[in-house]
């Protein structure tokens, strides 16, 4: 059981730019959401692609609330802002006098929501030109009834050289929900001491692992665990506490439970055998036959495969330990080697006479992305006066699609 793991920990939602002074009350009263005072002033033009970015120069995103500043250099010019907001969430957008230049005249735009190709489209869900202090630009609330990312415009027909300060408030509803990456690792420094404590406890009791898995992590559990991270007067409540105990207990949670079930070990690894490919064949029966004599070095490979119920990957040892039960290579009469990266494992324990299947021992099964990790045995024994025999084993573990290749070379040298 890990006794020390890092919090996720992460920053405030970013705020773009400085902030400016002191905001000035306009005079002139709010227009509602989606609706237009007087003409809208310059409109980005709809490009042929569809997708209205295209026609802008994309700043980035921006948290609501928050602000963002900068300053126009063309005529006529569209900086485009992205944010973030769920369902039903409500914002006022405003282009403020505190910020911005004098005598400047602005637009504002609001288009979306993202779709899966990645357009905004070219629909507005609200715009404005004057509603704002002068000619500046207001949008005193807009409803987006859909979750996603949306695109809001500032544009100006005579503004380069003059800067604008645009201030995004959340009126209802969650307007910059975390971001769901947040919920795909399992934040142990909030769960881990709650379930050693728990476990230890039933432990203590003799309940079986398995039935003391069970009660740690059941729906009270989850309950329990949120409200401790995540009461109102705590300062250093997770970043996760923002998206709510439904957002914890969907996410999250699931991927703690498969966390600590593959830490406690509940379930095994079963290996089943899987054949080696042509390509690996082809190189193995190359390199050995460069070898030479087995005294020079030969190598071995089999591939192997297992069932997996779990989000969280398997641990290496686990994979190790049942690599370790089939396997009959003298190398395990010897020692256990440090767990390595696939790059170590190439540049120092290859063999030279079987560096050709690099990297087709890597692609083998390999996703391109997931991080395949390596360990193994080494076992010396003298042979001959002044002659030793070394055996090698790897185990290369895939930890995304549950694969693994045993590798084993041995070769001859002085002791």
């Amino acid at each position: 059981m890990h006794r020390s793991r890092k919090s996720l920990w992460l920053l405030p939602a970013l705020l773009l730019g400085a902030c400016g002074p002191t905001e000035v009350a306009p005079d002139a009263e709010p227009v509602a959401a989606d609706t237009v005072e007087q003409g809208v002033l310059f409109p980005p033009p709809a490009p042929l692609s569809g997708n209205i970015l295209d026609s802008t120069t994309y700043m980035g995103s921006v948290a609501v609330p928050g602000a963002v500043q900068t300053r126009f250099t063309a005529n006529p010019q569209y900086f485009s802002f992205s944010i973030h907001v769920s369902a039903g969430a409500v914002a006022k957008l405003e282009v403020t006098h505190g910020g911005s230049s004098m005598y400047l005249d602005t637009g504002l735009f609001v288009y979306g929501p993202r779709d899966a190709s990645g357009s905004f489209g070219t629909t507005l869900r609200a715009q404005d030109d004057d509603a704002g202090y002068g000619q500046l630009s207001k949008v005193a609330s807009v409803t987006f009834p859909q979750a996603g990312e949306y695109l809001v415009v500032v544009s100006s027909g005579s503004g380069s050289g003059k800067q604008f300060r645009l201030q995004l408030d959340c009126l209802s509803g969650t307007c910059n929900p975390v971001d769901p990456s947040v919920y795909a690792t399992c934040d142990t420094n909030q769960v881990g001491p709650y379930l050693e404590e728990c476990m230890s406890h039933w432990g203590a009791e003799g309940v079986p692992l398995q039935e003391a898995y069970s009660r740690c992590f059941g729906a009270d559990d989850a309950h329990h665990l949120y409200e401790g991270a995540c009461y109102p007067s705590n300062p250093f409540k997770p970043v996760w506490c923002a998206g709510g105990e439904a957002a914890w207990t969907q996410w999250m949670w699931p991927v703690c439970q498969d966390y600590y079930a593959a830490d406690y070990e509940l379930y095994p690894v079963v290996l089943t055998e899987q054949p080696v490919s042509a390509e690996l064949q082809s190189k193995l029966s190359a390199a050995n036959a460069a070898c030479g004599s087995s005294y020079q070095c030969f190598g071995e490979l089999s591939a192997k495969s297992f069932a997996w119920p779990l989000s969280t990957p398997a641990r290496l040892h686990q994979v190790a330990a049942a690599v370790y039960d089939v396997s009959q290579s003298p190398a395990l009469s010897g020692y256990r080697l440090d767990n390595m990266s696939y790059a170590e494992f190439v540049q120092n324990r290859l063999l030279p006479g079987m560096a050709t299947l690099h990297p087709a021992l890597l692609n083998a099964y390999g996703n391109g992305t997931e991080d395949v990790r390596v360990t193994g045995w080494s076992y010396k024994r003298e042979m001959w006066p002044d002659a030793c025999m070394i055996w090698e084993l790897y185990v290369l573990y895939f930890p995304r699609s549950h694969r693994v290749l045993v590798f084993e070379q041995d070769h001859g040298e002085e002791c």
